[in-house]
């Protein structure tokens, strides 16, 4: 048994091995046995491996010289006249040291991918990868043979009939197995019959033993360069811990290396059997159509059923039709509960409906409801005063964080003019109408014949303090997702107050994104250690400025004109193009014989045409296509921006603000270089589209002069 064993795995290495270097290098013998690269050209296997090499490392060189020459030069200001959004000047230095930082950790990340790539292709590491594996399984089998654990079939049958003579039903099934199935099994599994029934019924063009051995393959590859990551994405979680935008509440970077670890693990393990079934589908010679046909029927199903998966995107909880409560400038609070030491007051705070409904009139008790830390109570005691409590389950004794100095001669109104005990002058509560900003949302979009399924109100404080909103769906199927950043404005006991009317809203929004660019950026939160944490307060937050009524419905109008104008369906038109010369290419990478020759390869492999393809190839060739798709993408946003600023002068004035807080608020340089914007940005710069939309109102309403 050991010997046919032992014979299959070295046929397998005479098909599917390593070239002999003379071979790769015998340019003459191995063209004339190679097919024309697509049909046309005659390229011996060492051309096409120098054209992907030479593309590979071109395509590093530019943008990595591009990262450089901006990282020197610069500056995050606003264009000339507009210098006075910043707050202050410490403002501009720290979105300076922001982009550098964050730029140079993207640059040092993309050098050790370089690397271990190119010492994957030059050393012909795929097939040494692959060769390796084989050897290793091969020598698993013949341990097997040996060992005395492949003893234990023979002795099935007696235990089986020793259960069957002391259970009869359950034990003649145990000995029917001990007398004849398990020898068959066992001669079935070791001879290969099994896998020859099964590739014969399916029709693998690979056996199970190969698509197995790709799966792992590809697997421990993913492994690798995850692993290469976590270092880098370790370093972006500090940074945004260190400059505020991540909730340090909730997010430690002792938490977020265990978590790395168990996301790494968790990938090696469930890699296996999907990339098992990748390779089930692409080893047929036009598998690749049927994954793009998946994409695309998946793309159009999801853009036209946003409301029926919103709930897997975090959308569960549609937005408040009542009055909510906003805390505002609150200092960190310290509580004896060692799984949350310290807790934001900062939050939302939703009314308790059944006490609503039993005492009538105005609520008189809120709560929060979101995943921070520690649930907090809002309610007005009998002398008048509003109070901050610990509710019962997480703070039995109900203790008083913060307590108004003066009674409220309003009920819920008089909470936005009472002062609070703690914080100073700037902690306030401001009080929210959400029935009128779903009336203003709805209403400015049936009067343009622009469909909105619902709006949500989507948890997003508990892990990052950068405000976001989003409109997504094609047709009239658009839902919109409001984070509860949006109306935390200010956050951060330092920050100034800014006034606005009880009437507008606050908050901070940024750009909206597609369904299949929010469903991938969606990570699980971390939860936090009581030993994490010392006996200072944590950095409440990075300092945010809060938007009026008119900005956010600007820059709602600027979203729905995606779906106006239709570009949801421009986008994915042409995802689906790229999509296909992505997969196509793919394809012809795990198929094609040139590319295996070009690998070092006896014969094309998937997994390693496969892998050669995430790592090499699709780099540069998904890059230059994506040059084409953002410039479309950033035409498309100039004429939203022109929409919304088309209907009214006060909404072009609006959105020209909002754009200016979001590019501070986010620490985003307002002027980047032209060069770095082409090769990455797939929304134009804030001083671009500031320029824009000033010409448009010219265009529009006359050349007046309008000031921010």
């Amino acid at each position: 048994m050991a010997d046919l064993e032992r014979q299959h795995i070295a046929s397998a290495t005479e098909q599917y091995g390593a070239l002999e270097p003379s071979l790769k290098k015998d340019t003459n013998d191995t063209t004339e046995k190679l097919p024309l690269l697509l049909g046309r050209w005659a390229v011996a296997p060492e051309q096409l491996y120098n054209y992907a090499l030479t593309a590979y490392v071109v395509w590093f060189l530019i943008h990595r010289l591009a990262d450089i020459a901006y990282i020197c030069t610069v500056d995050a200001r606003f264009p000339e006249g507009l210098g006075h959004l910043y707050p202050s000047e410490a403002q501009r230095l720290e979105s300076v040291s922001y982009t550098r930082q964050v730029l140079l950790c993207g640059m040092i990340h993309r050098c050790v991918v370089f690397v271990a790539v190119f010492c994957l292709v030059y050393f012909q590491g795929f097939a040494k990868l692959d060769a390796a594996l084989r050897a290793f399984f091969g020598g698993v089998a013949a341990w097997w043979e040996s060992s005395r654990l492949n003893g234990c079939f023979g002795c099935c049958a007696p235990i089986g009939r020793v259960l069957s003579f002391c259970w009869s039903p359950f034990g003649r099934c145990l000995g029917a197995c001990g007398g004849n199935y398990c020898v068959s099994l066992k001669d079935r599994i070791i001879n290969g019959r099994l896998g020859t029934e099964i590739n014969n019924r399916f029709g693998f063009t690979y056996s199970w033993r190969e698509l197995l051995l790709g799966a792992v393959f590809l697997s421990l590859l993913g492994g690798l360069f995850f692993a290469l990551s976590g270092p880098f994405m370790y370093w972006n979680q500090s940074l945004d811990l260190q400059f505020g935008f991540a909730n340090s509440l909730s997010v430690t970077l002792t938490n977020f290396k265990a978590n790395f670890i168990a996301a790494l693990i968790s990938s090696m393990i469930s890699g296996i059997p999907q990339k098992f079934l990748f390779l089930c589908v692409l080893q047929y010679k036009f598998g690749w159509v049927f994954m793009w046909a998946g994409l695309f029927v998946g793309i159009i199903y999801a853009q036209y059923n946003v409301a029926m998966i919103a709930p897997m995107l975090g959308m569960n909880t549609k937005f408040p039709t009542s009055v909510f409560g906003v805390g505002r400038g609150f200092p960190m609070i310290e509580t004896a509960n060692k799984n949350a030491p310290w807790i934001s007051l900062n939050r939302l705070y939703f009314p308790d409906t059944f006490s609503q409904a039993v005492g009538g009139g105005d609520p008189k008790v809120f709560y929060t409801a979101d995943k921070s830390k520690g649930q907090v109570a809002l309610a007005k005691s009998p002398t008048g005063k509003w109070t901050m409590s610990g509710t019962a389950w997480f703070d039995p004794s109900a203790t008083v964080y913060a307590e108004t100095v003066g009674t409220a001669d309003k009920l819920v109104g008089g909470l936005t003019d009472v002062a609070w005990n703690l914080g100073g002058d700037g902690t306030r509560m401001g009080v929210r109408s959400g029935e009128k900003l779903r009336r203003k949302l709805f209403g400015f979009a049936q009067e343009r014949r622009l469909g909105i399924g619902d709006v949500y109100m989507v948890d997003g404080s508990h892990k990052d303090a950068r405000a976001n909103a989003f409109v997504t769906g094609a047709g009239n199927h658009s839902i919109i997702g409001l984070y509860d950043t949006l109306f935390l404005g200010q956050r951060g006991a330092d920050a100034p107050e800014e006034a606005i009317p009880e009437e507008d809203i606050e908050g901070d929004l940024v750009e909206g994104k597609s369904l299949v660019q929010r469903a991938s950026e969606i990570v699980q939160g971390v939860d936090v250690e009581g030993e994490d944490r010392d006996k200072r307060p944590p950095r409440n937050s990075a300092t945010t400025q809060a938007m009026n009524d008119n900005e956010i419905v600007a820059i709602l109008a600027h979203e729905l004109a995606h779906a106006g104008l239709h570009h949801m369906e421009m986008g994915m038109g042409a995802q689906v193009f790229t999509s296909f010369i992505t997969f196509a290419t793919l394809g012809w990478m795990a198929h094609s014989p040139l590319a295996g020759a070009a690998l070092s390869l006896t014969a094309p492999l998937i997994h390693v045409g496969s892998a050669a393809y995430d790592h090499l190839v699709g780099p540069p060739l998904e890059g230059f296509m994506k040059l084409f798709t953002d410039a479309l993408t950033r035409h498309n946003e100039y004429e939203a921006d022109a929409y919304a600023a088309k209907i009214s002068e006060k909404y072009g004035t609006g959105l020209q603000t909002a754009l200016a807080k979001l590019s501070v608020n986010s620490n985003q340089d307002p002027d980047p270089p032209f060069y770095f914007e082409a090769m990455h940005a797939d929304h134009p710069p804030f001083a671009k589209r500031w320029a824009h939309i000033e010409m448009i109102k010219k265009q529009t309403y006359g050349d007046k002069k309008k000031l921010l």
